[in-house]
C-alpha cells in the first residue's frame, strides 16, 4: 500500500523532479499524509521513502529512510539531486520514487522501496563502466504467501539473497532480476515474458488452492520499474481498482524548466492536461529516445 512516481526525460534539460516530488499542488510529499488509501485503512503513507536514478552512464544512484517523507528535509534534498547530480551521482536520466505503507515485511531500510538487484544480464550491460546490470523497482500492492512461496523457491535456486526477505516486494525484485539474468537480447521481452509467467502462476495457483480466487494470490502488482533502457510501468490488481492506480502524461517543453520525456504516478500531482490512466495488465516501456512500447501480460 504505496505511492509511486516516476520520471524519464528524453532531452539534455533536467527533469522537474523538484516539483512532483516536492513542490507540486499533489506532490509526492504531500501524498504522505494526503495520498489515497484503501478503505477501511488509516492515512498515511509514511513508513519509509526512497528515490533511485540511473544516470546517462547507467550508473545507479538511490536513498532511502524510514519515517514520513512529509517531515524529512533529506526528502528534499534527495529529491532535487535525482534532477540536478552531485559529486557522488549523475543526473538522472530516469528516476523512481516510492512512499511505503507497509504491508508485509517490517518497516526498515531495507524494506524501503525502491528496491535494487544486481544482475549479470548474458547479451551485455546497459552500463559503460562495470560488468553488471541493475533495476530498481517500487511497488504498490501486496503478494499472498501461496504466490510468494512459488517465487521464494524460484529466487533461493537462484542463488540470490532476496530469496530470504520478509518483503513481497523485495521478493519480487529478485525474481525479475532472475529472470532477466537467463534473458538474452532485448529487457522490455525479457520482463515481459517474467510478468506473463508471474500472473500465469498466479492463476494456476489460484485454481488449485483458492477455486481460483486472484485476491487470495495478490492485491496489487503496480510496479515503477527504472533500468539503463528506461522506464517499465504496470498497472495490475484483484480488486479496488480505484486506489490501484497508475497515470501517465508527456512532460511538454512548455512546464517548468523545458524537459520533454513522461511523467508516471499513483495519483496526478499537478492540474496539467494529457493525464490518462495506464491499462490493467499492460506493461509500458519509455524509453529515453522517446519510443513508448507495451505488451500485455495479464
Amino acid at each position: 500500500m504505496c505511492r509511486l512516481v516516476g520520471l524519464i526525460r528524453t532531452t539534455e534539460i533536467p527533469l522537474p523532479s523538484w516539483l512532483h516530488l516536492v513542490g507540486g499542488s499533489n506532490s509526492l510529499r504531500k501524498q504522505a499524509e494526503t495520498g489515497c488509501v484503501p478503505v477501511g485503512t488509516e492515512p498515511g503513507h509514511t513508513d519509509s521513502w526512497g528515490i533511485g536514478w540511473f544516470d546517462d552512464k547507467g550508473d545507479v544512484s538511490l536513498i532511502r529512510q524510514t519515517g514520513s517523507a512529509a517531515d524529512s528535509a533529506f526528502f528534499v534534498f534527495a529529491s532535487e539531486t535525482a534532477s540536478r547530480g552531485s559529486g557522488a551521482s549523475g543526473v538522472g536520466e530516469t528516476i523512481v520514487a516510492h512512499l511505503r505503507k507497509a504491508s508485509v515485511g517490517g518497516v526498515s531500510s531495507e524494506n524501503a522501496h525502491p528496491h535494487r538487484a544486481d544482475y549479470h544480464a548474458p547479451g551485455g550491460t546497459g552500463n559503460l563502466n562495470r560488468s553488471y546490470d541493475t533495476l530498481l523497482l517500487a511497488h504498490n500492492g501486496t503478494l499472498k504467501k501461496p504466490l510468494m512461496d512459488v517465487l521464494r523457491q524460484e529466487v533461493m535456486d537462484a542463488g540470490r539473497e532476496e530469496g530470504k526477505a520478509d518483503s513481497d516486494s523485495v521478493l519480487l525484485t529478485g525474481y525479475l532480476a532472475s529472470r532477466l539474468a537467463k534473458a538474452e537480447g532485448d529487457t522490455f521481452a525479457a520482463l515481459s515474458n517474467a510478468l506473463t509467467e508471474l500472473f500465469d502462476t498466479a492463476k494456476f495457483v489460484a485454481a488449485g488452492v483458492a477455486s481460483g480466487d486472484l485476491t487470495q494470490m495478490y492485491t496489487g502488482v503496480n510496479l515503477l520499474l527504472a533500468h539503463p533502457t528506461g522506464l517499465y510501468a504496470l498497472r495490475q490488481f484483484s480488486h479496488s481498482p480505484n486506489y490501484y492506480t497508475l497515470f501517465v502524461r508527456p512532460l511538454t517543453p512548455d512546464e517548468e524548466g523545458g524537459a520533454t520525456g513522461y511523467l508516471v504516478a499513483s495519483e496526478k500531482t499537478d492540474d496539467a492536461p494529457g493525464w490518462k490512466a495506464l491499462t490493467p495488465g499492460v506493461l509500458t516501456h519509455f524509453a529515453p529516445d522517446g519510443s513508448v512500447r507495451s505488451a500485455t501480460v495479464a
